[in-house]
């Protein structure tokens, strides 16, 4: 059995699916860095999504995460407020920029293609990635496929992992963790650190789960200060930020307000998802709202902490 990290399983990105948009940003990301060979000879790429990509892929921004992908931006660092800037640019210009400067023309209206008939064999979520000289001859041909989370793999080859080697302490279920864990002297959060030294050191641990962290508390800060109208045809209001009104205005709090402010973090978190936002996925970016509410409610005292600066 394959050993999964924390960092497999929360990742930053944007929204709003981990799936939809994460994975394919990634896979756009992934065959425009393979280019590096032939960048001076790529005229053009055709991108196809296949499947579940197809049918919803609209929806979920699946074309604009492979534009920005195929322009060298990642999920964990891509700035959402620079989003839009970066897709008129292309659409307006039709040439995307290869890594180093190169440029080929690039019309996402006809250079993204969604197929509903064909879903490739290995998942529903498929992608062929297909670039081109001038003259047409094909320089390079890949399958990728997200597969949930946030994870992609080329062709048939394995899913990549935050970890190789084995963890200091094994487990399989919930049961076996709290066995393992009591054997052991140690708490839940003991024994995770102790296993993710195994892969990197502890200061590169703890630097990751702070960024971690401080994109859950951005997302949460941002979804709580923000009004408005969510990106769709539904034309959905926002509602975090008049919960969020209403809680400060009661003035002193009490235990009897905590799950409104949870739920107020979660909805936030939410929002900010559908918003194209900054979100970590918990394990996706379906589940981050109620992934960065549990965790904002406790701090390491146990005490609730305020996203606001007070304590509550």
């Amino acid at each position: 059995m394959s050993a999964i990290s924390v960092f497999d399983i929360f990742k930053i990105g944007i929204g709003p699916s981990s799936s939809h948009t994460g994975g394919p940003m990634k896979a756009a990301f992934a065959f425009a860095r393979g280019l590096a060979g032939v960048a001076d000879s790529v005229a053009s790429v055709e991108v196809t999504l296949h499947g579940s990509l197809a049918y919803t892929g609209k929806g979920h921004g699946t074309d604009s995460a492979v534009v920005l992908g195929l322009s060298g931006q990642e999920p964990e660092t891509i700035d959402p407020d620079e989003v839009d800037g970066l897709l008129r640019g292309v659409q307006e210009k039709k040439v995307l920029e290869l890594e180093g400067g190169r440029s080929f023309s690039f019309d996402p209206a006809s250079d993204i293609r969604f197929d509903y008939k064909e879903e490739l064999p290995r998942h529903t979520n498929g992608m062929r990635f297909v670039a081109r000289s001038a003259g047409g001859e094909t320089l390079a041909d890949e399958i990728y496929y997200s597969l949930g989370g946030g994870f992609i793999a080329r062709g048939d080859e394995p899913e990549a992992s935050a970890c190789e080697g084995e963890p200091e302490f094994v487990f399989e279920s919930a049961a076996e963790l709290l066995s393992v864990a009591a054997e052991n002297g140690l708490s839940i959060a003991d024994l995770v650190h102790r296993n993710e030294c195994r892969w990197r050191s502890a200061a590169e641990v703890d630097r990751q789960l702070d960024a971690i962290w401080q994109a859950m508390e951005s997302c949460i800060e941002r979804g709580l200060q923000t009004d408005g109208v969510l990106p769709g045809k539904m034309a959905v209001l926002r509602r975090a930020a008049k919960v969020h009104r209403r809680l400060l205005a009661r003035g002193e709090r009490s235990g009897l307000d905590a799950m409104e402010w949870v739920n107020a973090y979660a909805i936030a978190v939410n929002e900010e998802n559908a918003a194209g936002g900054r979100v970590v996925t918990a394990p996706t970016n379906g589940a981050a709202g109620g992934g960065c509410a549990t965790l904002a409610r406790i701090s390491s005292s146990g005490t609730m902490t305020s996203i606001s600066g007070s304590s509550e």
